[in-house]
């Protein structure tokens, strides 16, 4: 019997680990003007706080990603929620926007410790065949936070300060501490003779990247998650451009879309597991290649823009958690490792699309756009098809055959 079927709190508590690195991530988008009023942050360069808190995640993740194989799973997490959480509550006593910064940057160094560990525990813990729908809820939780945790930030911020918002998190984040202490299995004992130098962590890297299979893999998130950043950060652009809507309204359109990429993420967990997961991913990546082609070009139909946003988000949804699950096996002696490499290429591949759909979008039309997203997504097809080989495992995985 597993771990899992004997703690009925495991998994809620890994899903809400996942919703409060995402809530955290992007809750000061809405916060920036009432910040600035506060502090001598430039409006300008608000931006950056989200910027600092990405690049802190991308580059810590890999390291604590390869200690948590060789020092554990649940140490792990517990140090980086408590990181995680003082950081955050911190932000808010902040008086200057140097101060923001380093503690936007504490933040993402605890989040970099968190969710590479969130993914590993499912992939610890749950069988191949029954892990999509487990991965689907976790990355389900990551999305929703767009949709519930920033009008939360925000009414918060209206109700009180923008200061009580991060303490807010906080203090969710240091009950959600307890609540790992007390639903995460202990992190199973290590050989005696097993290697912890800081070398052997190290050397986890090298041990990732010797089957050719997982930096294809991890080069197909590094696309399916840029082709999503590319348009989605221009989606506002775009109806403003073409349809002169206006911030609510677009906000709108944008919490349907995610409650797509919400349903999309645990039907899609479900999906790998009654099917594969790499039959999932080939159908999501080309959906969404062709919506997301189809979205750059309706500027003159507005339902049907809505519509087709719609369904990229969902699709996308559905490709995200089987891709996750599908990773998480390929080095299960690895998979800490395995798991925050793949975290870093999301956000790596997020920040440098973002950064070429702006240069594409100079000009003003959407078009480029949809076809640099396009064939991203196409590479990802391509990739899934021809180079990643899925195992299909029969017998029920180490954890739980105790």
């Amino acid at each position: 019997m597993s771990v899992v079927q004997h703690n009925k709190r495991f998994l809620p508590v890994l899903a809400l680990c996942s919703f409060l690195v995402g809530f955290d991530s992007i809750v000061t988008v809405p916060l920036i003007p009432t910040m600035v009023q506060d502090t001598d942050m430039p409006i300008n360069l608000g931006g950056l706080l989200v910027t600092a808190y990405a690049i802190a995640y991308a580059l810590s993740a890999p390291i604590f990603g390869a200690v948590s194989d060789r020092w554990g799973r649940k140490k792990m997490l517990l140090l980086g929620m408590l990181v995680f959480a003082i950081a955050t509550a911190l932000t808010g006593t902040a008086d200057s926007f140097t101060i923001l910064m380093v503690f936007r940057i504490l933040s993402g160094i605890g989040a970099g410790m968190i969710e590479p560990g969130v993914f590993a525990l499912v992939g610890d813990h749950y069988s191949y065949e029954h892990r999509g729908r487990a991965m689907g809820i976790v990355t389900g939780a990551l999305i929703s936070s767009a949709i519930i945790g920033v009008p939360i930030g925000g009414y918060i911020a209206e109700l009180f300060t923008w200061r009580w918002t991060f303490l807010f998190i906080g203090i969710i984040s240091m009950i959600t501490l307890l609540a790992i202490w007390k639903a995460i299995p202990k992190d199973p004992l290590k050989e005696k003779d097993s290697d912890h130098s800081i070398s052997s962590v190290f050397k986890l890297f090298s041990t990732a990247f010797s089957n050719r299979t997982i930096f294809f893999a991890l080069l197909a998130t590094f696309l399916y998650f840029g082709g999503l950043q590319g348009m989605f950060v221009n989606v506002g652009v775009f109806y403003n451009m073409n349809y002169n809507l206006t911030s609510g309204q677009i906000g709108l359109i944008l919490m349907i879309a995610g409650i797509g990429s919400v349903i999309g993420s645990v039907v899609g967990g479900n999906l790998a597991d009654r099917f594969s997961k790499k039959s999932v991913v080939v159908f999501s990546s080309l959906i969404v290649a062709v919506s997301v082609f189809s979205f750059s070009i309706l500027t003159e139909s507005f339902i049907y823009a809505v519509v087709v946003q719609v369904i990229w988000a969902t699709c996308f949804g559905l490709g995200q958690s089987a891709l996750t699950a599908l990773i998480s096996e390929l080095n299960p002696r690895a998979r800490g490792t395995v798991m925050s490499l793949n975290s870093s290429a999301m956000y790596t591949g997020s920040g440098l699309f973002t950064a070429f759909a702006a240069s594409l979008l100079y000009g003003g039309s959407f078009i480029w756009v949809g076809i640099l997203c396009a064939i991203a997504n196409v590479m990802v097809l391509l990739i899934s098809i021809f180079v990643i080989r899925e195992k299909i495992f029969k017998n029920i995985s180490a954890t739980e055959s105790h």
